[in-house]
């Protein structure tokens, strides 16, 4: 029912339409700042869209959860954060063959 998500997924099906080459990353959120009640929340959205995304045929690589002092808040990495994160996608087979 959101309409980030519902804008996000017109963009997805009008990039596929124009031909592009899409390959998603979702970003790591600070689960660290959740309650222990409202993980399993977080994390059913967060795997409806990796269902959604894989229902899609769309590739999506989903890093696991930075630790808690690499974030400078609930969903932005700082440097060092974003570093690893880097080396992570980039090692990803996904994304590997997404390049080629």
């Amino acid at each position: 029912s959101s309409l980030q998500w519902r804008a996000f997924q017109r963009v997805l099906a009008t990039l596929h339409k124009r031909g592009n080459d899409v390959l998603v990353v979702l970003g790591p959120f600070n689960e660290h700042m959740l309650t222990e009640d409202n993980r399993p929340a977080y994390r059913k959205i967060r795997e409806g869209i990796v269902a959604w995304l894989g229902q899609n045929q769309i590739p999506a690589i989903v890093p696991e959860t930075l630790p808690s002092e690499l974030y400078a808040d609930a969903s932005h990495p700082l440097t060092d954060g974003y570093k690893l994160l880097a080396k992570w996608v980039y090692a990803d087979q996904r994304f590997q063959s997404w390049l080629k």
